[in-house]
């Protein structure tokens, strides 16, 4: 079986980014611009194979959901909630370097959701 090309636009398409009045814990819009925008650099300057490992890290396994959902949290670590396809990233982030590092060491750790 052929492995699944993914590109940054597959991925993109599919997120719901956090919104202003959602339920999550209160961060403001600067914080939350930040993060997400370290996000949507981080995947569209991947690999395909390391949009794989996201995806995996993600929902479980190397195939797109129908939706994959984006909560910013306090948490000092990437993490996620397979079952409910979320990616939480830590709001404490302030340069993209430090971000990217995270998640790069997440993503390769478990390969699901896990550090």
């Amino acid at each position: 079986m052929a492995e699944m090309q993914f590109t940054p636009q597959m991925l993109l398409e599919k997120i719901t980014w956090p919104v202003e009045d959602s339920d999550d814990e209160d961060f403001d819009l600067d914080t939350t611009c930040r993060i997400t925008g370290f996000l949507r650099m981080f995947i569209e300057t991947a690999s395909s194979g390391t949009l794989a490992q996201l995806l995996t890290f993600w929902v479980g396994w190397e195939m797109l959901p129908p939706e994959l959902r984006v909560e910013i949290s306090g948490g000092t670590l990437p993490t996620s909630s397979t079952c409910f396809e979320t990616l939480k990233l830590p709001a404490h982030f302030k340069l993209y370097m430090d971000f990217e590092k995270a998640l790069v060491a997440a993503i390769k750790s478990t390969g699901f959701g896990l550090v």
